[in-house]
């Protein structure tokens, strides 16, 4: 997927390797956590940002709450997967049940992350 973004628009590894940990962090809590092992991804981009939408086939869950919580305990076995995201995203949110992440990666004006 990130082979095929980069044919389109240039990305140094920086923009690569943020795309890829946010992908991998929202599509790990799906497969970790949902009741359905599914989600549909989508990614869209234009000169201003990228937007990756990832649709989870479950039943959504409590997206506030762990939006909102303190930092996570570095030493402790998981929990810093949207916290993450969050420091990397220049918006993150989720859809009212919590099934459905979007975020984006607004570049600045010289075009970096």
């Amino acid at each position: 997927m990130l082979e095929q973004i980069h044919d389109r628009i240039q990305l140094d590894e920086r923009k690569k390797y943020t795309i890829q940990l946010i992908l991998w962090e929202l599509v790990s809590n799906v497969i970790r956590h949902s009741t359905k092992k599914y989600a549909n991804v989508n990614i869209s981009w234009s000169d201003e940002a990228i937007v990756i939408e990832v649709i989870d086939g479950g039943d959504g869950f409590q997206w506030e709450e762990k939006l909102n919580a303190p930092p996570p305990d570095l030493a402790s076995q998981g929990g810093r997967g949207l916290f993450l995201v969050q420091q990397l995203a220049s918006h993150f949110s989720f859809d009212e049940k919590g099934k459905r992440a979007i975020a984006m990666i607004a570049w600045n004006k010289g075009g970096e992350i």
